[in-house]
């Protein structure tokens, strides 16, 4: 099923019009005909109807709202910057595995750095996010945050938040077995190619953060991020105590 986002609250029993570009792609690309079914989310809301074509252009004729299980907890991924296109892997596919929102660290040992390019970074960032929003039939697109260093994100976050910490130098306890606990707002993190500083890890273990292990295998800064968003996210959703 066709998923996509739109400007203006949906009505049931109305047309909802689509963004220009998701008209022309609907229409010209995808060949979409009258009738076919499609799905369209509007502030964290979900509805599903019937396409309509009217003069050249696409409508949905909203037919439901579609219930969702209700879920407080928020979860962030932030993720080491990494070289070439792996943070724009890591977005796209921790989007689809349900992260709330995406901050990017600018971190002692990162081979890249974007700190004077990230607002043109961040854009395309916001694309990719919302691409794979609509691909994975998201009810919202991750928020993107800042660029920042590990010291920035400690600053930014609040005495109730969870920290997660991905490490394999120290952590006994296995990402399936962290404890969130009742914590509306979870940060999983996640270091670059290179791991971690020294200083960094004191800066975490200062701000009280959970360090945890995914296991004996060492995995790429890419795959980690993606592993460990899925993983928490279903810990999120299934409850604290259940079996992922």
């Amino acid at each position: 099923m066709r998923h996509f986002f739109v400007d203006e609250k949906p009505v049931v029993g109305e047309r909802a019009i689509l963004r220009e570009e998701d008209r022309d792609h609907l229409l010209r690309v995808l060949r979409a005909k009258e009738g076919d079914v499609l799905q369209i989310a509007w502030n964290e809301s979900l509805f599903r109807g019937t396409l309509e074509i009217i003069g050249g252009e696409a409508f949905v004729r909203v037919e439901e709202a579609v219930e969702e299980k209700a879920v407080s907890t928020e979860l962030f991924l932030a993720q080491g910057v990494g070289k070439n296109q792996k943070t724009e892997t890591v977005l796209k596919h921790a989007t689809e595995c349900g992260i709330d929102g995406f901050i990017p660290l600018q971190m002692d040992r990162s081979v890249s750095n974007l700190t004077k390019k990230y607002d043109g970074k961040k854009a395309r960032f916001e694309k990719i996010a919302e691409e794979a929003a609509k691909q994975s039939n998201r009810r919202k697109v991750p928020l993107v945050g800042d660029l920042l260093t590990v010291d920035g994100f400690i600053a930014a976050t609040g005495p109730d938040d969870l920290l997660l910490v991905c490490y394999e130098g120290e952590a006994t306890v296995e990402i399936e077995d962290a404890l969130l606990d009742s914590a509306e707002t979870i940060y999983v993190i996640i270091g670059p190619e290179g791991g971690f500083s020294d200083r960094e890890v004191a800066l975490l273990h200062n701000a009280k953060a959970q360090f945890i292990t995914m296991g004996e295998r060492i995995l790429r800064t890419e795959t980690a991020g993606i592993v460990a968003s899925y993983v928490i996210k279903r810990k999120i959703e299934r409850g604290p105590h259940a079996a992922i």
